[in-house]
């Protein structure tokens, strides 16, 4: 018997698709409404800076899909940082410094001047389906003009956004809200947590 496919599959795989031609996407997340693009990719990333009118050095987040990959780019996350993801009730953003055995070469604006980049496991299989279909961590900021509030439905996305970038996803467009953003935080040396963002 085939595998029903899920309602959102026909517009992720559209999703893919401008992600993977070096397209800016408006999608819904595991948090607000975001941009995404391809992490690899300069000429997508220095799109989301330029519609979003944000500083380049205020660098992007990544979201990745697997444990496997989160280990290979963080490598020196203290047990306590995979104890809140598994404890925690809302979305976990970890920033971290970069491993120098990373298998990827990010584009600029994803990784900053010290070397440390800001990354979200993710557990949503539309969000999980579009990183797979990429096949790299994909490129995420939230879908609002810097200094505007995140866009937590698609009615509040700002209309330039929506006319500027190359794909609009519908999945979750009639949803009265979508989530609120993630928990920001990093750890030190000795496993001690400092929360940037609450």
């Amino acid at each position: 018997m085939a595998k029903r496919k899920q309602p959102w599959h026909a517009d992720a795989v559209e999703t893919v698709r401008a992600l993977r031609n070096g397209g800016v996407a408006l999608h819904s997340t595991d948090t607000v409404w975001g941009l995404a693009a391809d992490s690899m990719d300069t000429a997508a990333v220095s799109k989301i800076f330029e519609l979003k009118g944000r500083d380049p050095n205020d660098s992007l987040l990544m979201l990745i899909d697997s444990e496997r990959l989160l280990e290979q780019l963080l490598p020196q996350l203290p047990d306590a940082a995979w104890e809140l993801l598994e404890v925690s009730d809302r979305p976990i953003t970890l920033v971290g410094k970069l491993s120098k055995q990373s298998p990827f070469e990010f584009a600029p604006g994803m990784v900053r001047s010290n070397g440390s980049i800001a990354v979200r496991l993710v557990q949503d299989p539309y969000l999980q389906f579009l990183i797979q279909g990429l096949g790299r961590p994909m490129a995420s900021t939230s879908a609002n003009i810097t200094g505007q509030p995140a866009a937590v439905k698609w009615d509040d996305v700002h209309p330039q956004l929506k006319s500027q970038v190359d794909y609009c996803a519908q999945y979750k467009g009639s949803v009265a809200q979508v989530g609120r953003p993630s928990m920001l935080v990093r750890f030190d040396e000795h496993g001690r947590i400092e929360i940037l963002r609450s």
